[in-house]
């Protein structure tokens, strides 16, 4: 019996440890669900609901955050994904602010079926940080963008 309760222990030890090593992400959906959404479109063909759900975060936040998103898997597919999201990010801004803003893609992941890009711009000599966190749930497309 002692020998079943030192193999119990050591194994939940164990898997406690593993689970702290994986990369706490926020779960775009889970978030939404409880927080509400600021904004929801209507796909293409008329039928996918696509939800956003925007934060202004502190630079401590964001820091925390990129630093777990440095922790994720990377993948190529990913990857082009966040350019795709860099590229539709850099027209929105000119379409704001009437200038072109440089837009890089610094750190991308996913964690099942969440993927996260990491995007950085400058304007007037500053350097802004936006996350960018998606995933396609039951009830349609969900987005929280988290930025400074």
């Amino acid at each position: 019996m002692s020998k079943y309760i030192s193999y119990f222990a050591t194994s939940l030890f164990l898997s406690l440890v593993c689970t702290r090593a994986i990369a706490e992400v926020i779960d775009p959906e889970t978030y939404i669900m409880k927080n509400g959404y600021h904004s929801v479109m209507t796909g293409d063909d008329g039928q996918t609901r696509s939800y956003v759900f925007t934060e202004k975060a502190a630079s401590a936040r964001i820091a925390a955050l990129e630093s777990e998103i440095t922790k994720l898997p990377k993948h190529v597919e990913v990857q082009r994904f966040c350019d795709l999201m860099r590229g539709a990010t850099k027209a929105k801004l000119i379409k704001q602010r009437g200038i072109a803003i440089d837009v890089a893609v610094t750190n991308y992941g996913y964690n099942g079926s969440t993927v996260v890009c990491v995007l950085k711009f400058m304007y007037e000599n500053n350097i802004a940080t936006q996350l960018i966190y998606n995933k396609e749930g039951n009830g349609g497309l969900y987005r929280v963008i988290v930025s400074e």
